[in-house]
């Protein structure tokens, strides 16, 4: 991975890609919201692509809670053409991931997330088991194939959350264990149009919020983590024959197939 960022100018703390007071807003708050960095052509070939995949796939458990979802996406032959590599490479994307986790880190996986009407409620969690006092270990992006409002099942956060060293389900709230499909004190949903991507220290407190709309609210996430940390994909092992081929040597480095 180390070579990716060398090739994209990641290499030095001090690079330029962001700014200081992006750099300021993602230590305090746990995320940064990097603005549309994908154009409407991308967003709806994706929108298809991506539906065609949720009918190809069929239903499982997942849906049944009215959330739809794919695994795997970037390494999946869905993304032959090279339309889903902007997911996982893209520099700014990963100037925030350097900025958290360090030079040593890699790809974890990927996966889309559509809530439909009526569903996308999720408990507020972190996406790692248990809290972490020091290093952050993990963290994900978000990107938002549709937009996300304050009524579709925007994402809501805790700012500052990622600092506390502890996960929500071992948090006591006058003593007793936090309801984690309550309101937190201080939360905020993060909306933004579509093309957004917004990334996280994924130890920040957050969830899915219940999509009040008549339309779909699409996400793809890209999950990154430190070098020691294990997979949630064994990207090698699932990897498309015609995405591995075609892809150069910086996505494979992102990809820790290198």
């Amino acid at each position: 991975m180390v070579f990716g960022l060398y090739y994209l100018g990641l290499t030095d703390e001090n690079n330029v890609v962001l700014c200081d007071a992006d750099l300021e807003s993602l230590d305090r708050d746990g995320y940064l919201n990097l603005g549309p960095l994908l154009n409407e052509d991308q967003l709806q070939r994706m929108r298809d692509r991506y539906d065609a995949a949720i009918v190809e796939e069929g239903a499982s458990a997942a849906d049944k809670k009215g959330i739809g979802r794919v695994i795997d996406t970037v390494v999946k032959p869905m993304n032959r053409d090279g339309l889903l590599d902007i997911i996982f490479t893209h520099p700014r994307l990963l100037a925030v991931v350097r900025h958290v986790l360090g030079l040593h880190l890699k790809y974890i996986g990927s996966n889309y997330h559509c809530a439909m009407p009526g569903y996308g409620h999720q408990g507020i969690h972190a996406d790692f088991v248990w809290g972490v006092k020091g290093e952050p270990q993990v963290v994900n992006a978000v990107w938002l194939i549709d937009e996300f409002t304050q009524e579709n099942g925007a994402t809501r956060v805790v700012p500052g959350s990622h600092r506390l060293g502890i996960h929500p389900s071992g948090d006591l709230v006058t003593g007793a264990p936090r309801d984690l499909n309550a309101p937190v004190e201080g939360e905020v949903k993060v909306t933004g149009s579509a093309g957004s991507c917004f990334v996280y220290n994924a130890h920040l407190w957050h969830s899915g919020t219940q999509n009040c709309t008549n339309k779909l609210r699409r996400a793809q996430h890209a999950f990154f983590g430190r070098s020691t940390r294990p997979s949630s994909t064994d990207v090698p092992a699932v990897i498309d024959k015609h995405v591995f081929e075609r892809l150069g040597r910086v996505a494979r480095a992102i990809l820790d197939i290198a």
